[in-house]
């Protein structure tokens, strides 16, 4: 087999590992845009810090989180279906909550380097959502995940490091032209 074909094979395998936090990342802005009238609640309900930055800022709700949580969660019922095993289930939930948790821990940073909500911040922007995940699975993955995901390993976390740093900037792309975003980052 020859390493093309290996490389392929690590990619899709990462991307397949990964995308209940793919879509989990994703998620937030797709329901703001079927909701664009609603009124979303803010995480850190307004709240300023000593250095006169928002705690998170005016991106992240919970509404966002929710569905964040929730489509990771919905990726992980969908393998856990078409797999025959409900481990993926808790799969899918644990790879949206640390994908959103990682997402905040972003926006948390980037209010304290006075970097306005919707600026670019590379590569954070990238990968804390992805490293999030890879963090909260990982004291999981050997006790009630199976033996498929016992496998992850750092090798695994750096292809799918490669791979967001394509597919997110893509994706941005893609999603301004759509006009679902307001930029292109």
């Amino acid at each position: 087999m020859s390493w093309i074909t290996l490389f392929w094979e690590e990619l899709l395998r990462s991307f397949i590992i990964f995308l209940p936090a793919l879509v989990a990342n994703s998620s937030p802005l797709i329901l703001r845009n079927l909701m664009k009238n609603y009124s979303f609640r803010p995480i850190d309900q307004n709240k300023v810090l000593s250095d006169g930055e928002r705690v998170l800022g005016s991106n992240k709700s919970w509404e966002g989180l929710t569905a964040g949580v929730c489509g990771g969660t919905l990726v992980g019922f969908a393998y856990g279906y078409f797999l025959g095993s409900t481990s993926w289930i808790l799969y899918g939930f644990l790879m949206g909550l640390g994908a959103m948790l990682g997402d905040l821990l972003n926006s948390f940073i980037k209010r304290r380097l006075k970097i306005r909500p919707g600026e670019p911040f590379i590569p954070l922007d990238q990968l804390t959502f992805l490293y999030g995940a890879y963090l909260l699975i990982i004291p999981f993955r050997n006790a009630y995940l199976g033996t498929y995901i016992e496998e992850l390993t750092t090798a695994d976390l750096a292809m799918a490091t490669y791979l967001v740093m394509i597919l997110h900037p893509l994706t941005n792309l893609v999603a301004y032209l759509l006009r679902l975003k307001n930029e292109p980052w």
